[in-house]
């Protein structure tokens, strides 16, 4: 009789403590995924601030890859050159055509540089974005859209030196 009347008595403190600690739950009656939505939604109204500048840079990648389509079949054109000058013995064009190739190293070194940057820019552009800062999201967007300017002007200048070599072997 006596380990019962424990063993009740055990239950009522297992089930008195149970309550005690659901009692003590936070009392915060915001809804966490309520909040997040409320940022959501924020974050969505400053990036369509910046819808503009978005479109733009799409139209830049476009360019860009437009023009290392054309750089592409450029480099297609010059396997044929140069086999073909190297099958007539003209030693003199691929030196100078070596000589071309130099410069195109220095400008993808230059390219590369500006892609860092890019990344940077837009790193902090889409932190700008998350902190809810428009005028720093500003400063940053507009300078990734400098930079894919100077980039696709690099990948111009890098397809007139393989027009060079074309002209070169020819």
């Amino acid at each position: 009789m006596k380990k019962k009347v424990v063993f009740l008595l055990m239950c009522l403190m297992l089930l008195g403590a149970g309550s005690a600690f659901a009692a003590a739950s936070p009392t915060d009656n915001s809804d966490p995924a309520a909040s997040q939505m409320v940022a959501s939604v924020k974050k969505f109204e400053l990036l369509k601030e910046f819808q503009d500048e978005l479109h733009q840079i799409n139209s830049l990648r476009i360019t860009r890859l437009e023009t290392k389509t054309q750089i592409v079949q450029k480099q297609d054109q010059i396997i044929d050159l140069t086999l073909a000058a190297k099958e007539n013995g003209n030693k003199e064009a691929l030196k100078e055509a070596a000589a071309v190739r130099k410069q195109i190293h220095t400008v993808n070194a230059d390219l590369d540089n500006l892609w860092s940057n890019m990344k940077d820019e837009m790193k902090a552009f889409k932190q700008a974005v998350k902190d809810r800062d428009s005028g720093q999201a500003q400063a940053r967007i507009n300078n990734v859209i400098s930079i894919f300017g100077e980039i696709n002007g690099k990948l111009t200048d890098k397809a007139g030196l393989y027009d060079q070599i074309i002209d070169i072997l020819k």
